[in-house]
């Protein structure tokens, strides 16, 4: 698969009572960025479906704490490192009884990633988080000739009017790009050659209880401990086990951690 864009899509949300006066202090540069910037409307209202086929926005979690990150469950590099992170992240909240705070991955794949596709890769990972699949059309992706005889390919599709609201807000970038020669196989059954594969940006955001922009990074996931074997496989790998991160710099799950203690004045 093509190698990715630094930025992403998953959601984190918190609104929990700090258990100390203390201030916790912004996160190094190596780790990301504070800002301090408003969420338009209509990013607020642009409209998901989570894998149980509940609507949801961003608009609806007003007086959470969100940490957004984008992902697609048919992506063969980065995206299972940070969905294995966000596994992690979400598993230390509830053991911290952050019963506020919900961890959402939004796919930038919404063509091919249905709310079946979703479900079982959910139940693959073992997943305690949601995925957000961008709701109505979404136009079907290609390439015209002269976009593949180009040096570096980019077709057109798989665009959706609410992810496009993520996109432009975020700052996201995702492209329609060729499939490696050979082509990757799906993991899911009937585990059929890919047609396309999608380059998008890396990375975590975190919106605060007052819907603003509170903190962003803009690197790779950084993972280490035991994926999925089928995404191992999936990727190449002949190990599941990362004892260090393959995106070594990379933004790891203790990290966000510290962001988003940062964000919401409480040690997580």
């Amino acid at each position: 698969m093509k190698k990715k864009l630094v930025i992403t899509a998953a959601l984190i949300i918190t609104s929990v009572t700090p258990a100390f006066a203390a201030t916790i202090s912004t996160p190094p540069a190596s780790v990301g960025t504070s800002t301090q910037i408003a969420v338009p409307d209509a990013v607020l209202k642009a409209s998901f479906t989570d894998e149980m086929g509940m609507t949801q926005s961003l608009g609806a979690l007003k007086g959470k704490t969100v940490l957004v990150v984008p992902l697609l469950t048919l992506c063969g590099d980065t995206c299972p490192f940070t969905s294995a992170n966000m596994v992690q992240i979400q598993t230390k909240l509830a053991s911290d009884h952050a019963s506020n705070v919900v961890v959402v991955g939004v796919s930038v794949d919404p063509y091919r990633d249905t709310q079946n596709r979703t479900t079982a890769y959910l139940k693959l990972i073992s997943a305690n988080f949601d995925i957000w699949i961008p709701s109505g059309a979404t136009t079907t992706p290609g390439f015209t000739k002269q976009e593949l005889a180009s040096k570096n390919p980019v077709g057109s599709g798989d665009t959706n009017p609410n992810l496009t609201a993520l996109e432009k807000f975020f700052g996201w970038t995702v492209q329609v790009v060729p499939q490696g020669n050979p082509p990757a196989s799906d993991w899911l059954t009937p585990f059929k050659p890919l047609t396309y594969d999608i380059n998008h940006s890396d990375g975590f955001w975190i919106i605060d209880p007052t819907e603003h922009v509170r903190f962003v990074s803009g690197t790779q996931p950084a993972f280490t401990g035991t994926l999925s074997k089928t995404l191992a496989t999936f990727m190449g790998y002949k190990s599941n086990i990362y004892k260090n991160p393959v995106y070594k710099g990379g933004w790891t799950s203790a990290e966000v951690l510290e962001a988003l203690s940062f964000v919401d004045q409480v040690k997580y």
